[in-house]
């Protein structure tokens, strides 16, 4: 039986909207029916228009964290300060798939099968894929609920379109299974802790979609502290200056953690440390990929790595390790 532990509240309105307890109904799937069905029958289907708006447009952890200034980065104008005015800028992003994408992702989720039928008992009952242009989150795909955004207006080809899939449908699986998130993350050096936002950081916060919160950090050696949180944040207002890309800010935000809890000192991203300033930060996450922003980040490059059985990795023990872990559930 497919399992989906833990159901966000964006994700029960996905599925209010689209009439299916499963992120579709019956007219859903006739419209546009599944494309690959895994051993354990996970739907991968591409979205009708109705539920890429349902997706793009739900109030969930996601939207719960946007913080005005990147409220008005997203809707591409600095008078925005909430989601709700992006909702209609989203809802109109969406894009028709061209046969020819149909085709390619089709391929690409068959050739990628055997590994899917091995971690699909940890999948939502329905994959969902959206194709969007440049406005939603920046043209950067992504994930919502049990949905993997294209976004960009099109999608790369052969192996880059393989990984792009592996890497999202990672945030799609972990998304499904929050409460192994202490155990998963631990296999590359984090621990539990619900960080405590200062007002000042937390106004600059840039929220990523698929990994929303800061719940864990790394244990190293810092002046003050006991270990950091990889943290991204919105450089400056919106100004006109090109999409979100143009707007990101990170560095690892020491950290003190006392049961459970992490608190800090840092009050603006001048604060924050250049990651090649914490040398044992690296010897924590790893030096197979340089996306280091979170967590689950570094961990869903890793996962692409087992899947598409990348060789000659700085730490090979990290894929082994996450592929062991998901196909063990």
């Amino acid at each position: 039986m497919v399992r989906w532990r833990s159901v966000l509240s964006g994700a029960t309105l996905i599925l209010a909207a689209c009439g299916g307890g499963d992120g579709s109904d019956e007219s859903s799937v006739a419209t546009n029916p599944p494309v690959a069905v895994s051993d354990d029958g996970v739907a991968f289907r591409f979205a009708t228009d109705e539920e890429a708006v349902a997706v793009l447009t739900a109030e969930d952890e996601y939207t719960a964290e946007m913080q005005p200034r990147e409220a008005g980065i997203r809707g591409r104008d600095a008078a925005i300060t909430q989601f709700s005015a992006v909702k209609p800028l989203y809802a109109g992003d969406v894009l028709p798939w061209t046969d020819d994408e149909k085709a390619a992702l089709t391929v690409a989720i068959e050739e990628l099968m055997p590994r899917l039928n091995s971690i699909d008992q940890n999948l939502p009952e329905t994959v969902l894929m959206v194709k969007t242009g440049t406005v939603v989150e920046g043209g950067l795909p992504h994930t919502r609920s049990n949905a993997i955004i294209f976004a960009g207006g099109g999608i790369p080809s052969g192996g880059n379109l393989k990984a792009l899939f592996l890497h999202e449908l990672h945030h799609v699986m972990t998304r499904a299974n929050m409460d192994l998130h202490d155990d998963y993350y631990k296999l590359i050096g984090f621990e539990p802790c619900v960080l405590e936002e200062p007002a000042p950081l937390r106004a600059v916060r840039l929220s990523n979609p698929d990994a929303p919160t800061y719940f864990h950090y790394a244990p190293v050696e810092v002046p003050g502290g006991d270990g950091v949180i990889p943290f991204l944040f919105a450089s400056r207002p919106y100004d006109g200056a090109g999409s979100l890309s143009n707007y990101f800010g990170f560095g690892l935000l020491p950290v003190s953690e006392n049961n459970g809890a992490c608190t800090t000192e840092a009050r603006v991203p001048a604060d924050l440390l250049a990651p090649d300033l914490v040398p044992g930060f690296a010897n924590v996450i790893g030096r197979n990929t340089g996306y280091i922003i979170h967590p689950e980040e570094t961990l869903a490059d890793n996962f692409v790595f087992w899947a598409m059985g990348r060789e000659s990795l700085p730490n090979p023990e990290i894929p082994e390790a996450v592929g062991a872990f998901w196909t063990s559930q």
